[in-house]
């Protein structure tokens, strides 16, 4: 429903770990706005427990249209991390859900996708 706030969860598994600067990048449905833990405690993700894996970006950037994470990983780390964050539904509607991407950074053969979908929005009452 619209003014509504969802966690996007975004679960990234390897094959095999091993060095490499790795970005993950989710662009947003059509109606949707990201609350940007920046500005408002909203979009505070610490706080829901219920993530596991949770791994803490080397850097991210909370945009009008994508939300996108960087991680430094090694061959050391967990083949499976999470990363999350908080979007509201703003405007109702039906919209085409984009797909996610995760891809190493200097090895482009090294990368992931989601699937693509529809998501709606319907009005406040």
């Amino acid at each position: 429903k619209q003014n509504q706030r969802f966690a996007v969860v975004l679960k990234i598994t390897e094959a095999q770990p091993v060095f490499g600067r790795v970005i993950v990048a989710d662009y947003l449905p059509a109606g949707f706005e990201i609350d940007n833990p920046r500005l408002v405690s909203s979009g505070e993700t610490g706080t829901l427990s219920w993530i596991e894996d949770a791994k803490e970006p080397v850097s991210s950037e909370f945009r009008d249209d994508r939300f996108t994470a960087a991680f430094d990983r090694n061959s050391r780390d967990k083949a499976v991390f999470t990363v999350a964050y908080v979007v509201r539904a703003v405007s109702p509607g039906k919209y085409v859900l984009p797909q996610a991407y995760v891809e190493d950074m200097y090895r482009p053969d090294r990368f992931g996708r989601t699937g693509t979908g529809t998501i709606e929005v319907e009005a406040a009452r």
